[in-house]
């Protein structure tokens, strides 16, 4: 009996969980149409939504927007932003502190070109982040934790990307670069 029980749940159990939740899925399913209707009454309902559509075809203008063209989505340049995997961390000069930040930098090309921008960088990141480094080290912490010394800091990034993605053979494509995260401890 303790053999069969076993047996059961090892076997048996899951595939009773398994048809249950299949069963379940199955009644949340609605058909897309009524199968009690008349198939006549249904085509007529459809031939009517099909004039229906046209008619709406025709008002609308000749102009082509994205929200009607899926296609026109990869052709509009936008923002896009990618977050730097890596927080860079270094030493205060003159000082026992530590300063740590995250970047993320924007890019605005259509989305599919912004991808493989953002693919570069990921697959750059090991060779980008000394460089990024490299620019807050000789810094102080009263220009560190100013405002306008951030400003410069994160458009010296953005300088030091672009002057090497360009030495690498690539057009320089970082629009902006924004820290999102600082901290000195």
């Amino acid at each position: 009996m303790k053999n069969h029980l076993i047996s059961f749940a090892l076997y048996g159990l899951p595939a009773v969980l398994i048809l249950l939740a299949f069963m379940i899925g199955h009644t949340t399913i609605e058909p897309e149409q009524d199968r009690l209707k008349d198939p006549a009454q249904v085509a007529k309902e459809a031939a009517a939504a099909e004039i229906e559509e046209e008619q709406s075809d025709n008002d609308r203008s000749d102009e082509a927007t994205a929200e009607d063209d899926p296609a026109l989505v990869l052709g509009e340049p936008d923002f896009q932003y990618y977050p730097y995997p890596s927080t860079i961390i270094g030493n205060v000069p003159n000082s026992t502190k530590l300063f740590s930040f995250e970047i993320a930098v924007s890019i605005y090309d259509t989305p599919l070109a912004a991808n493989v921008m953002i693919t570069t960088l990921e697959e750059r990141e090991p060779q980008l982040r000394p460089l990024i480094l490299e620019n807050a080290v000789d810094l102080d912490e009263s220009v560190l934790l100013s405002k306008s010394g951030r400003a410069d800091l994160e458009e010296d990034i953005k300088q030091t990307i672009n002057t090497y993605l360009a030495r690498w053979g690539y057009d320089p494509f970082i629009h902006a670069v924004e820290i999102t995260s600082f901290i000195i401890t």
